[in-house]
């Protein structure tokens, strides 16, 4: 067993601690036109903007006349109509910001489920379900983020600092420019944060991703992990992953109080400065005091703004791992699957010719020629790691071959359009997973035919389902439970061949089905195999002696590609590896 001292956690440090610095606003352009945004709110919200804006420029000059020794009835109303004005824009605002958030991610999450429907199958080899779970439900906020917290924001900011720096211009030009001579600090030091943080953040994000797999994978098998006296061993092991969790974020938090507090010495220093510069020129009668009051207010709002522009460049880093991450899915190549007219499966064997692939450097098939004869059974035996789940990848079109051609009664299965091709081939896993629902939702999930109950009694009847069915008191309508989890293998396996036998494609792929069965699901399976003889094409994985004997043709792939073929019989004579595999079976 291993030992129990030497945990290994992934941290994922190597791609925490980098991130794709070019190119990040070509892709989030490119997301917002996939987002679909809806733009005529935007606009009324960017036009109610410019309209508070003018409000909270108003504001300062009518209480400015209060110091003034304006205190009439009619600087009052006014005051207290600004403030009214201000408070209703703003809550309608606060209304169209919720609402185009909303409307965005529920936009892009669409499109990015769509996008990832349309993905090759060999891209889920590389990239795990709970990372795209992650990409749709977490990081498609970032485009939110950079909309508002970033893009309006930098916008309406620019917009009031103009609006201000007019307005402490038209009181003293000198005061203003003095007030601009801080900005530089202010810049410098967002730009410095800004880098840090967005290392930070991704590592806390990758942190994340970690403990999300981790108990995602835990969560799963916790009946194998108590049944292997385990608990102590995952309890250290994730105590880790939550830890390394923890350590990530920890820096982010000293990052931003490091950063608060050089930020607010920073931002002291031209308050300072405009408080020692205003009292001079009060005395020097250069400004009135209700001037004087002005230009305070403005130079508060004015610090603000130049604050804001700031965070939005630290916020705009922290993002842009979560934008890149976005922006991978949707530039991911897709399958060919467009709308083509749909071409029927020529008539015929199944037949590799001299096919050769590979994983990366890894050949796993060299020159291989076989054959999967029309309408009859093949069993395709051989050891684990031969390259039968390869033949079946190749033959569904997960993968294309590096050389050689796949045909479908003389043609090219690489000339039919994906779709057409896989509504032709249904396959069926070792273990497969039903949907959540009842048996009726899953004996008919993928088909798009009306099936007659008619239909669905006689398909029972031939996965020995039947009895089975009219034991329960629902019937149809009963629950699985969640992937099948309320029905045995035997059951789950039966409903996944009817399924497959409904769906009438004309190749039907059945991997390892009577792998993990007792005696009598096995030999219902088998038996139901046996009836499709002669109907369908069928291409059966197994190592169990009765399938085998319920096969027409045979297929043996021996580790390093080679392949021999042909009947029972004559394989028994001239096949010494499926020999010897037989009677390893017939052994056990």
């Amino acid at each position: 067993m291993e030992d129990l001292n030497k945990i290994d956690v992934k941290t994922g440090d190597a791609e925490g601690a980098k991130v794709r610095q070019k190119g990040v606003w070509k892709r989030f352009f490119h997301m917002l036109k996939t987002a679909n945004l809806p733009y005529l709110w935007i606009i009324i919200y960017v036009a109610l903007t410019v309209v508070e804006g003018r409000v909270l420029i108003l504001i300062p000059q009518v209480t400015g006349n209060f110091f003034s020794g304006d205190a009439s009835v009619s600087s009052v109303l006014k005051f207290i109509g600004f403030e009214l004005l201000n408070t209703a824009i703003s809550l309608v605002m606060l209304f169209l910001n919720h609402l185009i958030r909303f409307r965005t991610n529920r936009n892009l999450r669409n499109a990015l489920w769509g996008k990832i429907l349309r993905l090759r199958p060999s891209y889920f080899d590389r990239v795990s379900s709970n990372t795209l779970i992650s990409r749709i439900t977490l990081d498609t906020e970032a485009v939110n983020e950079v909309v508002f917290d970033i893009v309006l924001d930098l916008l309406t900011s620019i917009y009031y600092l103009t609006l201000t720096l007019r307005e402490m211009s038209s009181i003293s030009m000198k005061a203003s420019l003095i007030m601009l001579a801080f900005a530089p600090l202010s810049v410098l030091l967002a730009f410095f944060v800004g880098r840090l943080t967005m290392k930070f953040e991704n590592r806390s994000k990758f942190r994340m991703a970690n403990l999300t797999e981790y108990l995602s994978e835990l969560m799963s098998c916790l009946p194998l992990l108590k049944a292997l006296n385990m608990q102590g061993y995952e309890r250290r092991r994730g105590k880790q992953v939550v830890n390394e969790y923890y350590k990530a974020n920890r820096s982010l938090i000293g990052l931003d109080v490091v950063a608060k507090v050089i930020g607010t010495l920073v931002g002291c220093l031209p308050e300072i400065a405009i408080i020692l510069l205003g009292v001079r020129m009060m005395q020097s009668n250069e400004l009135q005091a209700s001037e004087w009051y002005m230009f305070y207010a403005y130079s508060g709002a004015l610090i603000g703004f130049v604050g804001t522009l700031t965070a939005i460049w630290e916020r705009s880093k922290s993002v842009q791992g979560r934008l890149n991450k976005v922006s991978d899915v949707l530039y991911e190549e897709e399958e060919s699957i467009e709308n083509y007219v749909k071409e029927s499966l020529e008539a015929g064997d199944l037949s590799f010719d001299g096919v050769t692939f590979g994983y990366e450097e890894k050949t796993v098939l060299e020159n291989v020629s076989l054959t999967f004869p029309g309408k009859q059974i093949t069993a395709l035996v051989g050891h684990s790691g031969a390259g039968k789940t390869t033949i079946l990848k190749l033959l569904e079109r997960i993968y294309e071959p590096n050389e050689g051609r796949i045909l479908a009664g003389g043609r090219e299965i690489a000339s039919y359009n994906v779709r057409a091709w896989r509504e032709n081939l249904s396959y069926v896993m070792q273990d497969p997973p039903l949907i959540s629902g009842t048996i009726r939702e899953n004996l008919l999930y993928g088909i798009d035919r009306d099936v007659s109950e008619y239909e669905i009694k006689d398909v029972l009847q031939q996965t020995r389902l039947t009895e089975f069915i009219d034991s329960l008191p629902d019937g149809l309508e009963h629950e699985v439970g969640q992937f099948g989890s309320k029905l045995s293998g035997g059951q789950r396996q039966k409903i996944a061949v009817a399924n497959a036998i409904l769906t009438k494609a004309d190749v039907l792929v059945l991997d390892e089905p009577t792998a993990s069965l007792d005696i009598i699901s096995t030999a219902d399976i088998v038996n139901t195999v046996k009836e499709l003889s002669g109907k369908r094409t069928v291409i059966l994985v197994t190592h169990d002696k009765q399938a085998i004997g319920a096969a027409d043709h045979i297929v043996a792939v021996e580790k390093g590609g080679k392949i021999s073929e042909g009947k029972l019989a004559e394989m028994l004579k001239t096949s010494g590896f499926f020999r010897t595999m037989m009677q390893e079976e017939a052994a056990k």
